[in-house]
């Protein structure tokens, strides 16, 4: 027997830095001829995480009737934690753990004949009835995480995912009815998707042999662009941007990245000018203060300076009285204080003197505390004021 095709593949295009996942198969399995597990989730996380390093988009396109749980929620969870733009596409079919891993998408597109089937989990079990009871158990609690996604995409609840989507039966979507539900943010026109007519009709086992036997036209390269797109974050993921803008919605996307719609960009443009507003009337204001502290210094200075040549001026006359006085050996920088300390020693020792040795008249019998005719106090003492 043949060796099973692989159930994706992947297209490069590095000039636009992006990449294209073509999820066209089972989801894992087991390869009968060697009992080894085939399409894994470890694969295809290996792959994935390989052109995250060159993509900022990547697209998936699906094209799947499902298959192994674990396999699947492993894939699903690797999508969702991408920190890429990522859009998944319903390329005809996506049934069972498929249409979960569509769910992983930013945004998710579909044609317009695409089908989307949602149903319970199944499995068959084996052993006593205590440990049939305990499959039966871990049966509802996979249900419950499978369930999470459809509640993260809808923003539903879990019961009403259970009386809905988990409900035991198998439920099928057309494209319109799946858009309305909430689970497509596109649906492609023009283009018509490759699912086979009687796919509502098989039951999983057939389903699975179907799409075994399908060949698919995957292309293995992609035109390159002379003109490369700027790089894009992922979508729906600017916050402040939607709060500045008042946006009760995430901002709109395509497959190149986010942009404005007219009522968000004037919205935008509005917030813009009034914030240039704030700025221009916050910067006028920095100016007048600066300029009013430059003037305050400015007075500042002058009233010092004034103080200052008060000072000077006042040191100086007491110098010249101290020359006058006969005081020596007075420093250079000497200060006012210790000038007036000088000039009042050499006061008291001219006042000592009997008045014959320091005048030109003759011996004088004048108390020993009167001021000799040379020293004028009340001028010394105004300069000390």
């Amino acid at each position: 027997m043949a060796k099973p095709k692989p159930y994706f593949s992947i297209v490069k295009n590095e000039a636009d830095r992006e990449a294209t996942i073509y999820i066209y198969g089972a989801i894992g399995g087991i390869d009968w001829n060697t009992w080894e597990e085939i399409n894994t989730a470890n694969t295809f996380s290996k792959e994935f995480h390989d052109i995250e390093k060159d993509a900022d988009t990547i697209h998936i396109r699906i094209n799947s009737p499902g298959g192994y749980v674990f396999e699947g929620l492993a894939i699903y969870n690797t999508i969702v934690a991408s920190k890429k733009k990522i859009i998944t596409y319903n390329d005809g079919l996506a049934a069972s753990m498929a249409a979960l891993i569509l769910l992983a998408g930013d945004e998710i597109h579909a044609f317009q004949n695409s089908l989307l089937m949602i149903h319970n989990s199944s499995s068959g079990y084996w052993g006593n009835t205590k440990q049939v009871e305990e499959q039966l158990e871990a049966g509802k609690k996979i249900d419950k995480a499978l369930g999470k996604s459809i509640e993260d995409r809808l923003g539903i609840s879990q019961k009403d995912v259970e009386e809905t989507y988990l409900n035991y039966k198998d439920n099928w979507f057309t494209s319109d009815e799946a858009q309305e539900a909430g689970f497509y943010d596109k649906i492609i026109d023009g283009n018509e998707a490759s699912v086979p007519e009687d796919i509502m009709k098989l039951n999983t086992e057939q389903r699975f042999k179907k799409y075994a036997a399908m060949a698919f036209n995957i292309p293995t390269t992609k035109s390159q662009t002379s003109n490369p797109r700027n790089t894009m974050s992922k979508p729906n993921s600017y916050p402040s941007l939607e709060a500045a803008l008042g946006l009760e919605n995430p901002l709109a996307t395509t497959e190149h990245g986010s942009y404005l719609n007219e009522e968000q960009k004037a919205a935008l443009e509005k917030e813009l000018s009034a914030n240039a507003t704030t700025i221009k009337t916050a910067q006028d204001a920095q100016k007048t203060a600066e300029d009013n502290l430059a003037t305050e210094k400015d007075e500042r200075k002058k009233a010092v300076d004034a103080e200052t040549a008060k000072v000077t001026a006042a040191t100086q006359n007491l110098r010249d009285a101290a020359t006058l006085a006969g005081v020596e050996n007075l420093a250079e920088d000497a200060s006012a204080e210790d000038i007036a300390k000088a000039l009042t020693a050499q006061i008291e020792v001219l006042n000592g003197k009997p008045g014959a040795t320091h005048t030109t008249g003759g011996a004088q019998e004048d108390d020993e505390d009167e001021t000799p005719s040379y020293v004028d106090k009340s001028a010394y003492k105004s300069m000390l004021k």
